[in-house]
């Protein structure tokens, strides 16, 4: 017998976004569609909530909100039910090794970014904004506004934030070099009290062994009393896998990594075929809607 899906999960970079940065319009309408049957919506990221307030806003349906990879989850009415923040000992331990390692990184909380430089994260904000925004001006003011003009980044020193109690829930590592990646990854993997993982290649993310998706969303199910087996959850890279295998139906992006799709229940198409649509009109609804007949 069908057993309908109560919650659906998607990851947003490489998956309900393409590579524009953009949700289609194929894949808007399908999430409508989605919240119009009744499903729970979750958007499940690794970004922090101040980038993707104007993606809620696109959706335009009250969905829960799991953020910084799993630490922050928010309500349908964006108002914080949970946070995980790592250990203070712990982060110390991380931001020795990163220091030592001179690579460029940030940290967040619920609400902000933490950088040791204003230029560098202004140069990798152009780097991301330089691959998405077609006018040269745009690309040009919108780094320097966000970093400096819209109340979302915090210039710190961060053995003298962490000596004095700041909080962390998500640190981000930005590398082209992969010798480095992999030396820093080989170094915290001695670090006890995290977890590890990835979004893309030249990346890294750190967060608390108890935040990752599957975590928030195991936390999430707790509040709505909804068992694993009743979410479908949708992802293309390491920071995904969790949450894939946590899910009644686990399902890889087209473009995912090969290992995240070894542990997929599906596979739909990828983020440029609008394969979060093809999800949710091959596997939840239209299932939803042959068991009714």
């Amino acid at each position: 017998m069908y057993k309908p899906y109560r919650i659906f999960a998607t990851d947003m970079d490489g998956t309900l976004l393409n590579y524009r940065k953009e949700i289609s319009e194929v894949n808007l309408k399908a999430m409508r569609d989605l919240h119009k049957e009744g499903i729970e919506v979750v958007v499940c990221t690794g970004r922090s909530f101040a980038t993707v307030k104007q993606y809620l806003e696109q959706l335009d349906f009250p969905c829960w909100l799991i953020s910084n990879n799993g630490s922050v989850i928010r309500n349908k009415s964006r108002q914080i039910v949970s946070t995980t923040y790592m250990k203070q000992t712990v982060l110390q331990k991380v931001i020795r090794i990163l220091e030592k390692e001179d690579v460029y990184f940030h940290a967040s909380d619920e609400e902000y970014y933490y950088i040791k430089s204003i230029y560098e994260r202004i140069k990798m904000v152009s780097n991301y904004v330089s691959r998405v925004e077609k006018s040269k001006i745009k690309a040009f003011w919108r780094p320097i506004y966000e970093v400096l003009f819209s109340n979302t980044h915090k210039k710190v020193n961060f053995n003298s934030f962490i000596h004095n109690g700041g909080k962390i829930t998500s640190i981000f590592v930005v590398s082209r070099n992969s010798e480095k990646i992999n030396s820093i990854k080989a170094k915290l993997a001695n670090v006890e009290g995290i977890d590890v993982s990835s979004s893309g290649k030249d990346n890294i993310e750190i967060l608390d062994k108890g935040a990752t998706k599957a975590h928030g969303l195991a936390k999430l199910l707790s509040k709505l009393n909804i068992s694993s087996d009743e979410i479908v959850t949708v992802g293309d890279n390491f920071n995904d896998l969790t949450m894939i295998k946590y899910a009644g139906l686990g399902v890889a992006m087209g473009n995912s990594e090969a290992e995240i799709k070894e542990h997929a229940d599906w596979i739909t198409k990828t983020n440029e075929e609008d394969g979060v649509a093809h999800l949710i009109y091959e596997k939840v609804i239209k299932l939803k809607e042959v068991a009714m007949e």
